[in-house]
């Protein structure tokens, strides 16, 4: 089947998916490898639950955050695994937000960013597997 051309839309969502698993990239080696002035700051109840956190969170937030990433370049080099790597992100920011939702004591602890945060991150994520369905479907990343 011959390449169909790419809309300039695409290109958009791309570089935005790309940006954000930049800054999700951010925020997981700032909470994997956080900082003495960093946890200085932190309210006590906000330090201890990190403290308390399982390894699995973290792994499972690796997951999220390098398939995404991992699926954003493969979008931009129009390659199909996109979709695989953005599944393996969904199912990581799934994992990470049952425990902060039903496990952990986070909701208290951080308020509403522990709701609306991880709600935005699955939204994208979905997004970002439909989309990535949507391309192969329209034979623009093969």
């Amino acid at each position: 089947m011959e390449n169909s051309k790419v809309p300039f839309w695409f290109w958009i969502i791309t570089i935005l998916a790309l940006l954000w698993f930049f800054m999700d990239m951010a925020g997981f080696y700032s909470r994997v490898f956080m900082l003495d002035q960093i946890a200085d700051k932190m309210p006590e109840a906000q330090l201890t639950l990190y403290k308390n956190m399982p390894s699995w969170v973290n792994v499972v937030f690796g997951l999220e955050v390098f398939g995404g990433l991992m699926g954003s370049l493969a979008l931009l080099s129009k390659k199909k695994w996109a979709f695989i790597m953005f599944l393996i992100s969904i199912m990581g920011v799934l994992s990470q937000s049952f425990y902060v939702w039903f496990i952990s004591d986070a909701i208290n602890v951080i308020g509403q960013p522990a709701i609306i945060m991880p709600l935005v991150s699955i939204a994208i994520g979905i997004v970002l597997v439909v989309f990535s369905r949507y391309a192969i479907s329209k034979n623009w990343i093969k």
